[in-house]
């Protein structure tokens, strides 16, 4: 059995002369919180409808739990019934009932519904059994992202696609959901979360990619992309050790940026190891020091406005 959950190999679609993504190479581990992460029109709903098998690639091979999604119409329903699928949009026929919804996608998955798991879901949600006897058209936005987080979860399945999953969720269903998930990865899933909201995906994720016109620019830890990006430092010094001019030109050596004084306070940044300037300022007495870790979004912002993709 493979490691993976997801494999993605030199995958690229088209729609007629556009090109919507572009040799996709992605391997996404088993128990992995994975994000998924582009600016409209990148090629993220694309990519996840050709994981689901909804459309079919023009070129490279889509593999999901061990499973060709290229394979038969067989093979493919048959690892339907292993995914949770939610797309950005729910569209829900109003003209059911919650539960009557939620029964009839079990049947078309064909699992056996655990009642137990169910309302566990709907408890944590704040979704009350009462509420599914309810038309679905008399639903608040809200109450209709949170049926179908639970039609996405209510199998228990091995992997979860979640296309921008907290639309019209309150903070608290919101953190409700980010619990629910973290069970699932403990239990065993894999969670593929597409999003635009950086925070979201820099608080669950592990890993993170980032597409930009149907091209992956970069695959990794958030923890490895923070490393790559520059940081700001400020240091205050009990009495300063050398004169200004002196100073400034030994912290930029160290550093590779420029540094300047505001006040009291040196101001500059780095990109590379920082234990050479820890190593420095160790010699001196400090009443401050501030490192500031790049976020995700400062990150996102750095590949997007990068000319040469």
């Amino acid at each position: 059995m493979s490691s993976a959950a997801i494999e993605l190999e030199k995958v690229s679609k088209h729609y007629g002369k556009r090109l919507a993504v572009k040799d996709l190479n992605l391997q996404i581990g088993r128990g992995e919180m994975f994000g998924f992460l582009g600016p409209n029109g990148a090629g993220k709903t694309t990519t996840i409808r050709l994981l689901l098998g909804l459309m079919r690639p023009d070129a490279g091979s889509i593999r999901l739990l061990d499973r060709n999604m290229n394979g038969t119409q067989t093979e493919a329903l048959e690892i339907r019934t292993r995914l949770g699928f939610l797309p950005d949009i729910a569209r829900i026929d109003g003209g059911y009932s919650g539960e009557e919804w939620l029964n009839y996608l079990a049947d078309l998955q064909n699992f056996r519904l655990d009642p137990n798991f169910r309302k566990t879901l709907l408890d944590k949600l704040e979704l009350a059994e009462l509420d599914l006897q309810r038309r679905v058209k008399a639903y608040s936005r809200g109450m209709r992202q949170k049926l179908a987080i639970i039609q996405a979860l209510q199998h228990q399945p091995e992997l979860i696609i979640l296309d921008e999953p907290t639309e019209g969720l309150d903070p608290l269903a919101k953190r409700a959901l980010f619990d629910l998930l973290e069970e699932a990865r403990h239990a065993g899933a894999t969670v593929f979360f597409s999003s635009h909201v950086l925070s979201e995906v820099e608080r669950i994720c592990d890993k993170v990619a980032l597409i930009r016109r149907g091209q992956l620019v970069a695959v990794d830890s958030i923890a490895a992309l923070r490393d790559k990006q520059t940081r700001r430092v400020e240091i205050a010094f009990e009495q300063e050790p050398l004169p200004e001019e002196e100073l400034a030109a030994l912290l930029e050596k160290i550093t590779g940026h420029l540094a300047r004084r505001e006040g009291a306070r040196w101001q500059l940044e780095i990109q590379s190891d920082i234990n050479p300037l820890l190593g420095f300022l160790a010699q001196y007495r400090l009443k401050d020091l501030v490192i500031e870790p790049a976020d995700l979004e400062a990150i996102f912002m750095n590949y997007y406005h990068q000319d040469n993709f």
